[in-house]
């Protein structure tokens, strides 16, 4: 393997609609979400970007371009923690109860609802966690936004992978297909066991470029140890460079490595 951070860890789960993740980081949910916030609740307790907002006691972006301005400007390696609710409306924010912001408030510390991560006064569509570097738990309303991101990242980590070890004077790759995002959806069950997606593969093999695609307990740590090569290796998620077409390959007996 080449080195593990180059993986993708999902743990996906399918009652809250929640996905922990390692390999995915705020950059990538800037870069790949259609449907972008219009405004963002900060819930960090020592943000000093937005405005407060003194019912909440929430600092607050308002509007899309701040949002995008706020995405852009993040500093990663300044921040143990990045955290945030969208909204839909700011005069919302002034009619929620105490018990509402006691709601967000948990929320917020425990990264865990007490009844819901979506709220109806906010029409909230996410909440957004990042405790680490690329290591995030978000909530979605809508799970198809997920999978929608994470067919992009595959595609781009594969364009990468296959134009690794080309020099500056090699004709790179031409442009893949992108990743349909009904296979990534068909790989729903998995995902709930936690999911590790390998990309240790450089450069074509035979003219394909394969994923393994290993299940682990959801234990986070667990990937970033040598564990993952005694893993159950459950499919391959292959792309053929000459049709330009992706397809996923179960495996019907895991072998334990």
């Amino acid at each position: 393997m080449k080195v593990l951070r180059q993986n993708i860890y999902v743990h996906l789960d399918g009652i809250s609609n929640s996905v922990l993740t390692k390999g995915l980081g705020h950059q990538d949910f800037d870069r790949y979400t259609v449907h972008r916030p219009k405004n963002l609740l900060l819930l960090g307790a020592s943000e000093i970007e937005g405005e407060y907002e003194a019912h909440t006691g929430f600092r607050v972006i308002r509007g899309q371009e701040q949002v995008d301005r706020y995405f852009s400007n993040l500093n990663y390696n300044n921040r143990q923690e990045i955290k945030w609710l969208d909204f839909e409306e700011y005069d919302t924010l002034k009619r929620l109860t105490a018990n509402e912001i006691a709601e967000i408030l948990y929320l917020s510390h425990m990264k865990m609802q007490l009844r819901s991560p979506f709220f109806y006064k906010l029409q909230n569509n996410y909440a957004f966690f990042e405790t680490e570097q690329e290591v995030m738990k978000v909530y979605y309303r809508n799970i198809d936004e997920f999978y929608q991101s994470l067919a992009k990242k595959i595609t781009d980590k594969v364009l990468y992978q296959l134009n690794a070890n080309r020099s500056i004077f090699s004709k790179r790759c031409t442009t893949i297909n992108p990743l349909p995002y009904d296979i990534v959806k068909e790989l729903k069950s998995l995902m709930q066991e936690g999911t590790v997606f390998e990309f240790s593969q450089v450069g074509l093999d035979e003219g394909e470029y394969r994923i393994p695609v290993h299940v682990v307990e959801d234990n986070l740590r667990k990937i970033e140890s040598n564990q993952l090569f005694m893993e159950e290796k459950v499919g391959v998620l292959t792309y053929k460079h000459q049709k330009m077409a992706w397809h996923f390959t179960h495996i019907k007996n895991p072998i334990v490595f």
